[in-house]
């Protein structure tokens, strides 16, 4: 197809593209299910569990097979020595009065029965009475566990609460964005101008007032940095006043997009629901994989270790990149989602018809024809991010045999920062490709070079974009995170039926936090992606709109961007004349 092709939107007569790495990331799939099978018919997760007695012994297992729970009895007298004498019981035993209340251990010591027992996680007996479990906690080294998770237990109510409140301030947020962006953005930065040039008076009014000679020489220089720096910004905006002016609008333009697509945002919700359906497979399945070996007691405690066999490891590290990747392409899948259906709206949301985008023919489109194309911008993101772990790891470990050695931490801090950098761009670059994918139906890699191409000749507007809108993203966030927050510690403590069951509302508190930051990052995101989509769709627009008048739907608030462009007739060569075609703005 030629460029002109693409002026009026996605290329509707699609094939199938990276069909190699399609079935690469089948057979990987493939490979993950056989791992798991394996895992769940060697492993034992349940034995992995089960304590152990200080007279070695497995509860539930071996001899002690009918003896599944583990008793204490040195909990109440010594609690920082309850781990020193322990064994195996078929039943919690319990203390009555006036009776001599003793218990035989299967090795035949006698102890004294000194405290009613109740069965904690079906493992362990220990006094009934929440503090007693925090001690069992901090004796086990873990002693804010049992609070930590006691108070979000009590407050799972305001957790699902907070679910909506973060719902509504991202949306609240974002229809903030549709109206007022572009204000906001144009009060920040005649704001900051008019900051820098009262700052440079303040400065050289300071210089007429002081005594010393130096400090007047020092008011002077700051003074005519300030107003330098003030020119050159200034300079700046008015060289790039119609790239600014542009970005604005394509903010403008994701706001009405997500608001006439409203169910956009169903796709963050469903893919935040399968991430999450997806890490309780993964761990299940690593317990199990960990759980293949010789399993043994970890030291004195009742706690299990577990040895390894190389291909126990192997099985581990096969499960580490399928974490990864398999994540990488849930993501890929939201982005390509959310630049398709942009696409389909942009060259349509002014036609007769009027269209929203559809969601389904996006994703009918990953299935039937990208699935290749997506496993494959995933699988580069998830070495990356695999390469970073294993030198974070590594450093790690060169620090601490090295800790004085400064020369080492610069140079390792200097590859760090590469490495992020790295990530940081391939990030990039799959996000745009991915809209080239959708747009042009291409494979990945023709995908990737026509949207770094696009990049290197649309530096200022890629750069202006990503700017504001990463700028609107990151505070949008963080607001609907702290308001998530506030909100919800606001009914801690005045909800009596959860107030008076928490220990502290702090622990609640943040997890809210991270309740409003994951639906912020997760809404605004679809915004992110909406913004560096429509520029896609603009530019693609604009370069085959030269010489023939480009789409006709556009997005009105982008019209203006536009000029109707045509041919001056070319004179007659027999008149004796001849010039070259040229344009003219009929406006």
């Amino acid at each position: 197809a030629t460029e002109d092709v693409y002026g009026n939107g996605p290329i509707s007569d699609r094939g199938c593209t990276d069909l190699i790495p399609c079935f690469v990331f089948i057979a990987f799939i493939i490979g993950m299910i056989i791992v798991t099978e394996e895992a769940y018919r060697r492993g034992d997760a349940v034995r992995l569990l089960a304590p152990w007695s200080s007279e070695n012994d497995q509860c539930g297992f071996g001899r002690r097979s009918s003896e599944k729970y583990l008793f204490l009895p040195n909990f109440i007298s010594s609690p920082s020595k309850m781990f020193e004498k322990t064994f195996c019981v078929s039943d919690c035993p319990s203390c009555y009065p006036n009776k001599t209340n003793n218990i035989t251990s299967p090795a035949g010591s006698t102890y004294a029965v000194t405290y009613n027992s109740t069965k904690y996680l079906e493992r362990y007996c220990l006094p009934d009475g929440e503090q007693f479990i925090k001690d069992f906690f901090k004796g086990a080294g873990a002693e804010k566990v049992g609070q930590y998770l006691s108070d979000l237990y009590s407050s799972w109510k305001v957790l699902l609460i907070a679910i909506g409140i973060a719902f509504v301030c991202s949306l609240v947020y974002m229809l903030i964005l549709r109206c007022c962006a572009t204000v906001m953005v144009w009060i920040t930065l005649i704001g900051f101008i008019g900051l820098l040039l009262a700052l440079g008076f303040l400065f050289y009014d300071k210089s007429s007032k002081a005594t010393d000679s130096g400090d007047e020489l020092n008011y002077k220089i700051l003074a005519i940095l300030f107003w330098v720096a003030d020119g050159i910004i200034f300079l700046i905006i008015c060289c790039l006043f119609d790239d600014i002016a542009l970005a604005l609008s394509i903010i403008e333009a994701a706001g009405e997009f997500i608001l006439v697509c409203f169910p956009v945002l169903i796709v963050p919700v469903i893919t935040i629901v399968v991430c999450v359906g997806y890490l309780v497979y993964w761990i299940a399945t690593i317990i199990y994989v960990y759980s293949i070996g010789k399993i043994s007691q970890y030291g004195g405690t009742p706690f299990s270790s577990v040895s390894w066999d190389d291909t126990t490891r192997n099985m581990w590290y096969y499960q580490l990149l399928a974490l990864v990747w398999v994540l990488a392409f849930f993501l890929a899948v939201l982005q390509f989602i959310v630049a398709a259906t942009v696409a389909q709206w942009y060259f349509s949301s002014n036609s007769d018809q009027g269209t929203s985008g559809s969601i389904c023919r996006s994703f009918y489109w990953v299935i039937r024809y990208h699935l290749g194309s997506l496993a494959f911008g995933s699988l580069i993101l998830a070495i990356i991010i695999l390469i970073r772990i294993a030198f974070e790891y590594m450093k790690k470990k060169i620090e601490t045999s090295a800790p004085q050695n400064k020369l080492v931490k610069c140079v390792l801090c200097c590859a760090s920062c590469c490495l992020r950098c790295i990530g940081q761009f391939v990030l990039f670059l799959t996000k745009n490709a991915y809209t080239q994918v959708a747009i042009r139906c291409i494979c990945f890699c023709c995908a990737a070079k026509h949207a770094f191409q696009l990049v290197l000749r649309n530096v200022s507007r890629f750069a202006l974009v990503s700017g504001f809108a990463g700028i609107f993203t990151f505070f949008g966030k963080l607001l609907i995170a702290i308001g998530t927050a506030f909100i919800c510690w606001f009914i801690l403590t005045n909800w009596g039926e959860v107030k008076n069951k928490i220990y502290s509302p702090i622990v609640p508190t943040i997890a809210c936090f991270i309740i409003g930051y994951i639906f912020g990052n997760l809404f605004l995101q679809v915004y992110d992606l909406s913004c560096s989509a429509i520029l896609q769709c603009f530019l693609i627009d604009e370069e085959t709109s030269k010489g023939q008048g480009g789409g006709k739907h556009r997005p009105d608030v982008l019209q203006g961007f536009f000029t109707e462009v045509k041919k001056e007739p070319v004179p007659n060569k027999a008149q004796g004349s001849f010039e070259l075609p040229m344009f003219h703005n009929t406006d």
